[in-house]
């Protein structure tokens, strides 16, 4: 199996020594949003043991933490503790996004709230295959790619400068005049992308036509790989997405990871069960009607196709006025800390920050 460590580049926070916070997690595995901190955008609180630490970004009076505190699992409680203690000295409060089911009674302990996001989509490489009628259109798919003499790669860093060269190009057809996201996704900067591995598509005539970065990879995250930022051609051919991933999926699954996360889809899940808070509810009936503002469906029924287990994914947050946190949220991912008039429009499919748009992952 293929080592997935991260190179670093310099540090955007001279405060924070990456290359110890990347050990850490190399060390204790944290979780399938762990290697976003290798974007180097969040500030790093670490327990006074340094047995746990946490990576958050503040914005008014909330210090919003993405994902679940990272380290040994009998300091998880204590970190929890320690940084709502730390927040509150300083007049704010914890918000964690994306905050896991294995850790949701901890959370219950130090009395936050919960709203259902969405659920991420986790693939079981052991048991995945496209044998047999269900994976029928997938193996024409994978069939027809290879008939017409596309090429997968994973190259590991260190990266020339003529590949993080392709790269880019992919990535500016790509985003058009779309801008990056933050926070919660990865986003193009030749520092981070050489940070990590990139499994490549190449058309017949040797041009890249799609790329995607992969993270985690630790032993201690039960040998579990993240399909990071992903990029393709504006003229890429359809169903080249899928071809990514199903190539991403065997190569992982020969290298002998375990499983394969495809990220979150946002609002899948939402409202259906009778404890449902209103909040919940009325995000039920965005995910079925708000087509108009996002494809919440169309992204759902991409990652479904592969078959993969839902794990459910939850804001926690200690009080305030949830449409408030949201908001502040989709601000950090789409604009950085700057507010912008077109954040209340599509304002739950924003929350979400997914790096491409559904519509252009489906086929």
């Amino acid at each position: 199996m293929q080592a997935l460590h991260p190179e670093l580049s310099a540090p955007s926070d001279p405060r924070v020594d990456y290359r110890e916070v990347r050990d850490f997690i190399a060390r204790h595995g944290g979780s399938t949003l762990s290697h976003l901190i290798l974007l180097q955008d969040k500030e790093i609180y670490w327990t006074q043991d340094k047995q746990a630490l946490i990576s958050y970004k503040r914005m008014g009076s909330h210090y919003f933490v993405l994902g679940d505190p990272i380290g040994a699992q009998d300091r998880i409680g204590e970190a929890l503790k320690e940084f709502k203690a730390y927040c509150a000295g300083r007049g704010g409060r914890a918000v964690f996004y994306q905050v896991s089911p294995q850790y949701k009674h901890m959370y219950e302990d130090e009395g936050y709230r919960f709203f259902k996001l969405g659920e991420e989509a986790v693939l079981d490489l052991a048991s995945f295959d496209l044998a047999g009628k269900k994976g029928s259109k997938l193996r024409t798919r994978k069939n027809k790619f290879e008939r017409s003499g596309y090429r997968f790669e994973v190259q590991l860093p260190p990266f020339t400068g003529a590949f993080l060269s392709e790269l880019e190009k992919v990535s500016d057809s790509w985003l058009g005049k779309r801008q990056e996201k933050n926070y919660s996704v990865g986003f193009f900067t030749r520092d981070y992308v050489a940070s990590h591995p990139v499994a490549a598509l190449y058309a017949p005539d040797g041009r890249m036509v799609a790329f995607a970065t992969i993270g985690g990879g630790g032993e201690a995250a039960q040998r579990t790989i993240v399909i990071d930022l992903m990029r393709h051609t504006a003229d890429s051919p359809h169903g080249t997405m899928d071809m990514l991933f199903l190539s991403v999926f065997f190569w992982a699954k020969e290298q002998g990871y375990a499983k394969c996360s495809m990220g979150m889809a946002p609002l899948a899940g939402v409202g259906q069960t009778p404890c449902a808070t209103s909040g919940e509810k009325m995000a039920k009936h965005m995910y079925e009607y708000g087509n108009a503002f996002y494809k919440f469906k169309g992204l759902r029924e991409f990652k479904g196709k592969f078959h993969p287990d839902w794990v459910p994914k939850y804001l926690a947050y200690q009080g305030g006025i949830l449409p408030v946190l949201m908001l502040q949220l989709i601000c950090l991912i789409n604009f950085g800390r700057k507010l912008h008039p077109s954040m209340v429009f599509g304002l739950f499919g924003l929350l979400y920050g997914n790096k491409t748009k559904p519509g252009e992952l489906q086929g």
